[in-house]
């Protein structure tokens, strides 16, 4: 069994590489003799690296490949296989599945016997585990019962953790446990539909529905466990009737994009992609919509956290007068000498701290890529990058991104508005040095012993020249308030966009480049000073420039959005850039044993947890549509938690943070897949 596994999965891969070297017009399955064309190619790449790149990938834990071995592998492959594989691969919906189908149609199970269908199913799914993994499971199912964890959201959080068997063994034993608790039951149905074995999922959800007729998520999974069977018509039947009843449902709007897109209806098939994509996000239904042709706009998704009015507490920098005149001139010269110093001083100091953070965030990239490779390596996945990001970037870069597309700290072309009015200043400097040239030839006969010396009309005339001059940090002032402004807005908007897009450590450097970049904007004005002219004979009373504070310091931009998912096996934390999917401890189990690829695959869906007030605890699973009550939803895939799909209603605040599911309901949605539902199939 693992060697068709394996040659399976090496299959696709190699079916993937050939689809990225032909031409898109090329929509057929290559032949042995193409693959083995293919393979060679490769090799030759490969060969190529240099001895400083083979040495930084081993030393990141990815061993080279043989092309050549892999060659010899699949030279038994018949093109009839490859083909049969890249039609299973890229089919957009599953084939009927008449055995099966006949299967459902006669059974049905009453309220009586629902605990000994559960014992077979139960039975049906240990005799498709391994050995180690039923008695890791067993561990842990013991464990949570000594701890008095709710083994049904335990089983739940384990689905999302990637350990998909596990899940259905502690859901099974919860349904044994209570095989009249709708939760439990709908959750292992849901769980039997995306692991293959959708014949056995049906039966136990029809019963549901007789029980709870017109709830979302039941109607939802019937659909998914219709369009696993291949029988398109009643899972577009159930997709309607759960979409009506909420029509942005994320796994069933994802249904009907399939089957939409199967009959060549592209519009409809976009339409409902917007749909699934507008409550829960994934990068599944993204690159849906882009192969659809349509590009996913800022307002087709959802947003729930709150940009914060000035995180780092620019509006609070202030910085001395501008001086009007010759009488303010000097003393607000030397307060302006002293805040330029403290600006200097401080961006040295946060010179420093940049190129230690840079040094960390070096560090930190460098693990993270070895985990991205070794990860692959044993068919996991691991985000390269924070996993709100993809969401973020669709929503929020519009805002970061200025006339020069891009996010740096920057601001080229509002600063071209500041280079005129520097422009005026220069031209009025020269209109003063000329003046003051035209007053001392006025003067230079009357200066001198026995002359006239006027020393008063010269101090007036010169002063009256200057203070002429001094009336541009007038405008020089306002342009800098301007430019301040749209530095402060840009400043705060790409703060907010890094601390979604950035991992932890990048966004600390992040704030420190924000930092240097605020501090040089306030030390790099532009103020113009001119001194009373030297005939003035009488000192006069100087006025004392406006005291200024030590330079002001920043506000720590802390994550506020913080919201823990509590499963009782472990928690969902959401927390700005970062989905923290935490295991908590169990005695006796460290999922460090090696398990097929296969098992880490975990077709997308999504958690509601808490309590609706609209429908009540008691009628049944809580459907997707409970906005605006206590309840808050997660969307999975493969690729791990992909949304959190925003905390409402009434909530549990401990140390600060928002928890979510410490008590209430835990209903699992299913969602559509074509291929990688093996778990409980062929085996």
């Amino acid at each position: 069994m693992k060697k068709l596994l394996f040659t399976s999965s090496l299959l696709l891969v190699m079916i993937a590489v050939f689809a990225q070297n032909k031409p898109k017009a090329t929509e057929k399955s290559p032949t042995q003799k193409e693959m083995q064309e293919m393979m060679k190619e490769a090799q030759k790449e490969l060969n190529n690296m240099s001895p400083e790149d083979k040495k930084m990938m081993d030393s990141m834990g990815f061993k080279m490949p043989d092309m050549n071995a892999i060659g010899k592998n699949v030279s038994g492959v018949s093109d009839a296989q490859l083909k049969k594989v890249f039609e299973d691969e890229n089919r957009i919906v599953p084939l009927k599945d008449v055995a099966r189908i006949k299967l459902v149609q006669s059974t049905t199970i009453t309220s009586s016997g629902m605990a000994a269908y559960i014992e077979k199913a139960h039975v049906f799914v240990l005799n498709k585990m391994s050995a180690a993994i039923k008695a890791e499971a067993d561990k842990i199912y013991r464990q949570s019962t000594l701890q008095k964890r709710d083994i049904g959201k335990t089983a739940a959080f384990l689905w999302i953790y990637g350990e998909p068997m596990h899940a259905l063994y502690l859901a099974g034993m919860a349904c044994k446990a209570a095989p009249a608790d709708a939760d439990y039951l709908n959750n292992y149905a849901a769980f039997l539909t995306m692991a293959g074995a959708e014949q056995i999922a049906l039966p136990l959800l029809e019963n549901l529905n007789k029980q709870y007729p017109k709830n979302s998520t039941i109607l939802n999974n019937i659909c998914q466990a219709w369009f696993g069977l291949g029988d398109i018509d009643r899972a577009n039947k159930y997709a309607d009737s759960t979409i009506r009843i909420y029509a942005y449902h994320p796994q069933a709007n994802l249904t009907k994009c399939l089957i939409e897109e199967s009959k060549g209806n592209i519009p409809a098939a976009i339409e409902a992609a917007k749909h699934s994509i507008k409550k829960g996000y994934s990068q599944e239904k993204e690159n849906k919509l882009k192969k659809l042709g349509y590009k996913l706009k800022p307002a087709d998704i959802d947003w729930d956290k709150p940009m914060p009015r000035d995180a780092m507490g620019l509006t609070k920098f202030t910085w001395p007068e501008y001086p009007s005149d010759v009488e303010k001139s000097k003393p607000l010269e030397k307060a302006w000498t002293v805040y330029k110093e403290d600006c200097n001083n401080e961006i040295a100091k946060l010179e420093i701290k940049r190129k230690r953070l840079e040094k960390e965030v070096e560090i930190e990239n460098n693990k993270r890529m070895k985990d991205v490779i070794q990860a692959s390596q044993q068919g996991k996945y691991v985000s390269p990058v924070p996993e709100s990001t993809p969401k973020a970037i669709i929503k929020l870069r519009p805002m970061v991104e200025g006339d020069e597309g891009n996010t740096s700290f920057v601001f080229e072309n509002d600063m071209q508005k500041m280079v005129k009015v520097y422009k005026k200043a220069a031209d009025k400097e020269d209109i003063l040095n000329a003046q003051q040239k035209a007053l001392d030839k006025k003067y230079e006969d009357q200066i001198g012993e026995g002359k006239a010396n006027p020393f008063e009309a010269i101090c007036k005339d010169e002063n009256a020249i200057r203070n002429e001059f001094l009336e541009v940090n007038h405008d020089l002032e306002v342009a800098f308030k301007a430019y301040q402004q749209s530095a402060y807005q840009r400043i705060s908007n790409l703060i907010y966009y890094c601390q979604y897009t950035q991992w932890p450590e990048q966004f600390e450097l992040s704030k420190v480049w924000a930092q240097i970049a605020w501090l040089r904007m306030l030390g790099d004005q532009k103020v113009m000073f001119r001194d009373e002219s030297n005939w003035c004979k009488e000192a006069k009373a100087k006025p004392k420039p406006s005291t200024m504070d030590s330079l002001q310091q920043f506000d720590d931009v802390a994550c506020k959005n913080i919201s823990t998912l509590d499963l009782g096996g472990g928690e969902i934390i959401s927390q700005c850039s970062r989905t923290i999917v935490k295991l908590h401890v169990i005695p006796g189990v460290d999922f460090n044993m090696k398990h097929d690829i296969e098992a880490h695959r975990i077709i997308s869906g999504s958690l509601m947890v808490g309590v609706s007030k609209s429908i009540g605890i008691s009628k049944g699973p809580i459907g997707a549509e409970i906005e605006g009550t206590a309840a808050v939803g997660v969307e999975f895939g493969d690729s791990g938690v992909t949304d959190f799909v925003g905390v409402v209603g009434a909530n549990v605040n401990v140390a600060g943070q928002t928890v979510i599911g410490v008590e209430g309901k835990a209903s699992v949605n299913g969602g559509p897949s074509v291929s990688g539902k093996g778990l409980l199939q062929g085996k």
